[in-house]
């Protein structure tokens, strides 16, 4: 007979033990907690007939059985791919714990994610988005703010909310980051976001009665938690005609493609964006390779030109044409591109 009782005692102990043994975040704990409710759903209620496990004594067959049963049901690739992660921490933890000696998860192979790149706005989007809330609203006032840092400084949503007074030096124009795995990282942020939080701190944040020491407050005076701050980005997104799918790590993603679209280095930005490996960076470079295809292919004099064999390229404009065309062109582009960094007004 399986034990539910056994499965929830060890699930309650391994979120202690990313706690205070791994030093997790609050954010990673809750994910690995409902990966491994996924988990143990799946072996009390959706094992093959005649098979029994538990968190102590699952095998690689059950894995192998979970994996079919995810791919079956069309479950993302993704969170496939999370939850194997979760399980190879928790058999370490039974290592640790000697609750376990055997590896099940040792020939188990991680299913094979497609690389989607990270959706971004324009910079002339980004400059949309930042004019949206009303400054002369508080609560609004406070969201100029926060977008404005974030698309200043790079920040992950957890990083914004997160923020204590004492990260900011206003003087110099840089805050002190806690990010994951407890890495600490100092980010350097425009004097245009420093006047808005300046603002914000004066006009807004003064007004509430709080003991919090948190940087951006609810009207309630408790820290901003990441679900508001999503909706109050759509909101603005809706408001400034911003059609994209918006979410709050989509101005991380502008922040990175856009300084790598302006001449920094990769490292450069791995380092303010507080990547472990430069490797989690190289997305970003990706999506700049792509926008310089599409420069090329819309702007060069040859990208138009007929093949080897005599005939034009389908769809494509004659030699003549494109030559014609590429002046106007190349000026429509640097209108909508908006080759300027935005800047609050």
């Amino acid at each position: 007979m399986i034990s539910n009782e056994e499965n929830r005692r060890l699930t309650d102990e391994f979120l202690t033990y990313l706690t205070l043994e791994r030093n997790r975040s609050a954010n990673t704990r809750d994910s690995y907690h409902e990966d491994l409710k996924s988990f143990c759903a799946f072996l009390e209620h959706e094992l093959p007939e005649g098979q029994q496990a538990t968190l102590l004594t699952f095998t690689q067959e059950t894995i192998e059985a979970f994996l079919n049963y995810r791919t079956e049901k069309k479950y993302n690739p993704r969170s496939n791919h999370r939850i194997m992660s979760c399980l190879r921490t928790f058999i370490r933890f039974c290592h640790a714990q000697q609750f376990r000696n055997d590896n099940p998860m040792a020939k188990i192979h991680s299913p094979r994610q497609h690389q989607k790149l990270p959706e971004y706005l324009t910079e002339k989007e980004v400059q949309a988005l930042l004019d949206a809330p009303n400054p002369d609203d508080p609560l609004e006032l406070r969201d100029k703010a926060m977008l404005e840092l974030m698309y200043a400084s790079g920040l992950r949503v957890s990083e914004l909310v997160g923020l204590s007074m004492n990260n900011l030096t206003m003087e110099e124009n840089y805050l002190r980051v806690i990010g994951k795995g407890n890495k600490e990282r100092l980010v350097p942020f425009a004097t245009t976001t420093a006047e808005w939080l300046e603002r914000y701190f004066k006009q807004a944040r003064c007004a509430i009665m709080t003991d919090s020491d948190k940087v951006f407050l609810t009207a309630s005076g408790n820290g901003m938690v990441r679900q508001t701050f999503w909706h109050r980005i759509k909101l603005y997104a809706i408001r400034s005609g911003i059609s994209k799918s918006i979410h709050p790590h989509t101005l991380r993603h502008s922040f990175a493609t856009h300084l790598l679209n302006h001449g920094a280095t990769i490292f450069d930005v791995q380092i303010m964006l507080g990547h472990a490996s430069v490797d989690t960076t190289q997305i970003y470079t990706h999506i700049a390779n792509e926008r310089l295809k599409e420069i090329h292919s819309r702007f060069h004099p040859r990208a138009h030109v007929r093949t080897p064999d005599g005939t034009p390229d389908e769809g494509s404009d004659s030699p003549a044409e494109a030559t014609e065309t590429s002046a106007d062109n190349v000026s429509q582009a640097s209108a909508g591109d908006n080759s300027q960094a935005p800047t609050g007004k």
